[in-house]
């Protein structure tokens, strides 16, 4: 294998084309935003018994600024009790003792979910077990660092199940009773609670999924505002309002659709973010830039209203 030499900040010779594209450069950290609320850990367990010491897998999602910036998933080695070879609880994650004793030790892995979630507040989706697990094994292997108390409980502020709370906002949850799966739904609950929807990380994959449920073009006649004779309806929300539309939506593949909707209500129908947008329809795979661009406009005072698919399906 032939040697590879780098450089570490800018090489001697500028004009040296082939050391500049090996000079490598710290990492940059960008600052967050000031918004208090969007920055937190979601967690999830499941435990091979009803005991809540009997975790056996574990997921977390960091999310940063409203965006998830790490995932986290690892079978855990349970601490056993007199259910542990029952596998009470195998029908419900389908996870085998066999395998989960394979893997590392609470004990062994604390270091890591600490640092992980740090300071930042815990989000589960009912706070009696999920935090209590958490405690629990701490207790039991002697361990501290971590805020427990520092906590969301999504069941407390939605009143439903996750199942329920992912059906009524539309978030995908593809395999529930996974720890990681349901950690990212709950973090979906919490941002929908609060206005903020995920910003999807662009992948190609991602391009593909949203290229394929639906069109973002946006004709120009849809863009016009009709005249108040042309309006049936005056008492929505929409009425009056100037509206811009990001992402792609399940109930209307056609952003013209959409559009051809709204502009019947009495909207004014925009291509980009300004001072004079009152409410941004926000669809999966929404622009990062726009959302990011809309939260500061919001942090500096402008009213803009955010509205997801499900509100939108319900104001319609």
């Amino acid at each position: 294998m032939t040697d590879i030499e780098y450089y570490v900040g800018v090489p001697d010779d500028p004009d040296d084309f082939e050391a500049s594209s090996r000079a490598l450069f710290p990492p940059k950290r960008r600052p967050m935003n000031d918004n208090p609320y969007d920055d937190f850990v979601a967690i999830d367990f499941e435990t091979m018994s009803p005991q809540r010491t009997s975790a056996c897998a574990i997921g977390m999602v960091r999310v940063i600024d409203g965006v998830i910036a790490q995932r986290f998933y690892s079978l855990i080695n349970p601490i056993r009790d007199r259910d542990t070879e029952k596998e009470l609880n195998f029908r419900i994650h389908g996870i085998p003792l066999a395998e989960a004793e394979k893997a590392l030790d609470f004990s062994e892995m604390f270091r890591f979910v600490k640092d992980f979630i740090g300071t930042l507040p815990i989000v589960c989706h009912n706070r009696s077990v999920d935090i209590l697990i958490l405690e629990r094994m701490m207790e039991y292997f002697g361990l501290s660092g971590i805020d427990t108390s520092n906590n969301i409980c999504t069941y407390q502020l939605t009143g439903m199940s996750l199942v329920d709370c992912c059906k009524k906002f539309g978030i995908h949850l593809p395999n529930h009773h996974n720890a990681l799966c349901d950690a990212e739904a709950c973090a979906r609950i919490y941002l929908h609670s609060i206005g903020l929807p995920i910003i999807e990380q662009a992948t190609g994959s991602l391009k593909e999924i949203f290229s394929s449920k639906g069109s973002r073009t946006l004709d120009k006649e849809y863009r016009k505002k009709l005249d108040d004779s042309q309006i049936s309806d005056k008492s929505t929300v929409f009425y009056g309002a100037t509206v811009l539309i990001t992402g792609v939506f399940e109930s209307y593949p056609e952003r013209n659709d959409l559009a051809k909707l709204l502009q019947s209500y009495g909207s004014k129908i925009v291509s980009s973010i300004s001072k004079k947008t009152d409410l941004v329809i926000v669809g999966e795979g929404a622009g990062p830039k726009k959302l990011e661009k809309i939260y500061a406009m919001q942090a500096e005072g402008h009213p803009i209203r955010i509205i997801l698919e499900p509100e939108l399906r319900e104001l319609l």
